[in-house]
């Protein structure tokens, strides 16, 4: 009795579910042949784009090979600016012999026409001032001014016929000063219509339409075809050109029409996936019976996980878990049963000491642990009470609940605590040894200036008397004694120079060092601006003379809150880098108030970052070019300990930079304190 009940909600199941197909499936069809008839549509667009786009490719072909010939011509001009007639024509027949749409090619040095070919048929342009002709001069300005080739027309030529008229301008190189100068235009006249023709244009199997005349794309004038295509939805497509546009435009020639058709055999077909469905939606019905089996099957995979996994429900009850999460918590093992919800299963971990850190502040570290769970969506690290540490991840399914993972990361752990030991020893070892170098470093350049200017030393200065005394008869002694001071001068230069560049490189690794150890001290200050700026660049102005640079500022006098020592080490390394790699041109310092701060601009005009390389300007141990630390030394820290100075005053440091033209960097300092600045005003 209770197998046939079961068969008969089977078949009623059955049935209607089949109801059900039918109807969705009639509404389904009918949404399926609206849609296939706008794919027709839409395909018969792609179609007609398709053969356009092959129709400006050949187009723009064409304009390419003419205008590259023109350009041809125009370098000969330009190492040859007098070039005689007859080296005109034969060069000019030469090039273009096998280009029948062109008409002629003109010379026109000072925009006066004085070269053609062919010159049969077109004496009436000889001698032609493009000055004089208003409807023509605007476009040779035009050309004047593009860096390329300029593409003109249709217009109405002077020796007659209509025609595209590609301009470059010729600047021609002087012989004695080797400089460019304007020499004329040289003109290209193109049969567009011949060209067209060869194109096929004119026997397209689609309506086509060109615009954009005088390469002034989609406002131009109609060049081809008619305007009205433009107005029937065509496809479009743009012509480049070496200078501007035009844009062409199709549509079938009988116009959008989709094809209306019956379909079918898509309507048959339709139906048999009906009846497939249906089928489909029975078999699902029956597999509803198998999903006990399926439930164990799951909890078989999750207990193979080698991960702790756990998953609650919209009501943070637990719905399961698998081995391995009992396992790690041990301790609470008993109370992971499905329906107890998570805030009691921590809240009694809390009490059975499951959680070293809760000790001491239980209620504090229950909140806490209760709204990183109901957030999920931050990792948690996770001390358990036999020592060992678990990552935490968690996040929100679908309908409301909360699924987990417990990740054993105690070696991970125990691998970073070594590792940060082993920083902090060398961040020491660095420190001590910086120092130990520069107490030497300091001797060398204490005796360096003697060296330097020997004839400052008593010695020297008595035995420059004794020699002076002895006259004439030790003169040559006197003069070997003096090619031995300039000698001894030149190499202590030397060795003052490599010492302090050694006591820079020692003094960024310990200031470095003294970052990473967070021992750096900031002696906040208010300072001005302009003072601090104007000091260093006097500073840096030999430096800049001897590279021939202009250092320019615009430092509006504001009192910031700093430390002087380490502003000055900022803006040192930035100037001094501003200066180190630009060969010619300015170094300028601005400045300007963006709300509480005074933001510092240091722009030069040096070689410029790539912009893909431009995040590791501020990278410990960087360079941005291998040839550049050969040339110019350095440790890669100097930008590194700014950024860190920076940020430890409270602002913010970044770099915009353009290869070949230069680099910006940019800083924030925070402005004093308005007492502070009202007192300053006073003073």
């Amino acid at each position: 009795m209770q197998g046939n009940r079961t068969n008969y909600l089977w078949m009623l199941s059955y049935l209607f579910s089949a109801v059900f197909v039918f109807l969705i499936g009639s509404i389904g069809w009918f949404f399926f042949e609206k849609q296939r008839l706008a794919e027709e549509h839409m395909q018969g667009r792609a179609t007609v784009q398709s053969e356009l786009e092959e129709v400006v490719a050949n187009l723009e072909g064409a304009i390419s090979r003419n205008t590259d010939l023109i350009r041809a011509v125009a370098a000969v001009i330009a190492v040859e600016p007098n070039i005689p007639q007859e080296r005109f024509e034969q060069l000019v027949k030469q090039i273009f012999a096998d280009r029948p749409e062109v008409k002629n090619v003109a010379a026109a040095p000072n925009l006066v026409i004085k070269y053609m070919y062919p010159l049969k048929g077109n004496e009436a342009a000889v001698g032609l001032n493009y000055r004089e002709v208003p409807a023509q001069y605007a476009a040779v300005k035009h050309a004047i001014n593009a860096p390329d080739v300029v593409v003109a027309g249709p217009v109405d030529l002077v020796q007659g016929g209509v025609g595209l008229i590609a301009r470059k301008a010729v600047y021609a190189i002087h012989p004695v000063t080797r400089e460019t100068q304007f020499w004329g235009i040289i003109s290209l006249v193109i049969d567009y219509e011949q060209m067209f023709a060869q194109l096929g244009i004119p026997d397209l199997p689609f309506a086509f339409a060109l615009r954009g005349k005088d390469s002034l794309g989609s406002t131009g004038e109609l060049i081809f075809g008619e305007s009205r295509i433009f107005g029937q939805r065509p496809v479009t497509a743009r012509v480049n050109l070496p200078e501007g546009s035009w844009w062409a435009a199709a549509v079938p020639q009988e116009g959008w029409q989709g094809p209306m058709q019956l379909m079918w055999t898509i309507r048959v077909s339709f139906l048999l996936s009906a009846l497939v469905v249906t089928l489909l939606i029975w078999v699902g019905l029956r597999l509803v019976q198998l999903r006990m089996k399926a439930v164990a099957q799951l909890t078989n995979a999750i207990n193979s996980i080698d991960d702790g996994f756990a998953l609650y429900d919209a009501d943070d009850r637990l719905i399961t878990c698998n081995d391995k999460y009992k396992e790690l918590y041990s301790v609470s093992a008993d109370l992971f049963v499905p329906g107890n919800k998570f805030a009691d299963i921590i809240h009694e971990g809390i009490k059975r000491g499951q959680y070293p850190e809760a000790k001491g502040r239980e209620a504090a570290f229950l909140s806490e642990r209760l709204a990183a769970h109901r957030a999920a969506d931050a990792a948690v690290e996770q001390q358990l009470d036999d020592g060992r540490w678990l990552k935490i991840a968690e996040s929100r399914t679908p309908d409301g609940g909360t699924v987990g993972f417990r990740v054993d990361i105690t070696e991970l752990k125990n691998a970073k605590e070594v590792a940060e030991r082993a920083n902090l020893a060398k961040s020491e070892f660095l420190d001590v040894m910086s120092h130990e170098l520069r107490t030497p470093l300091t001797v060398v350049l204490g005796g360096t200036p003697f060296l330097c200017r020997p004839e400052l030393l008593p010695a020297s200065s008595k035995l420059f008397a004794t020699l002076e005394a002895r006259g004439e008869e030790v003169a040559d002694v006197k003069q070997d004694v003096d090619a031995m001071l300039g000698s001894l001068k030149t190499l202590a230069g030397k060795v003052e120079r490599s010492a302090k560049h050694l006591l820079t490189l020692i003094n960024d690794v310990l200031d470095f060092s003294k970052i990473e150890a967070g021992r750096m001290d900031v002696d906040f200050d208010d300072i001005r601006a302009d003072v601090i700026v104007d000091e260093l660049l006097e500073e840096f102005a030999l430096k800049a003379a001897e590279k021939s640079l202009t250092l320019e500022q615009d430092v509006v006098p504001q009192l910031i809150r700093a430390d002087i020592t380490r502003m000055r080490q900022v803006l040192i390394n930035i100037l001094g880098n501003a200066i180190k790699f630009t060969d010619s041109g300015t170094v300028r310092v601005t400045t300007e108030v963006v709300g509480g701060f005074l933001r510092f601009d240091i722009t030069d005009t040096g070689s410029g970052i790539p912009k893909d390389r431009l995040h590791e300007v501020f990278d410990k141990f960087t360079q941005l070019d291998s040839s550049s630390r050969r040339k110019a030394g350095g440790t890669g820290l100097g930008m590194a300990i700014s950024k860190r100075i920076v940020e430890m005053q409270g602002g913010e440091i970044s770099v915009t930079s353009k290869v070949g033209v230069g680099s910006t960097f940019s800083f924030t300092v925070p402005l004093a304190t308005p007492a502070a600045q009202a007192a300053e005003m006073v003073a």
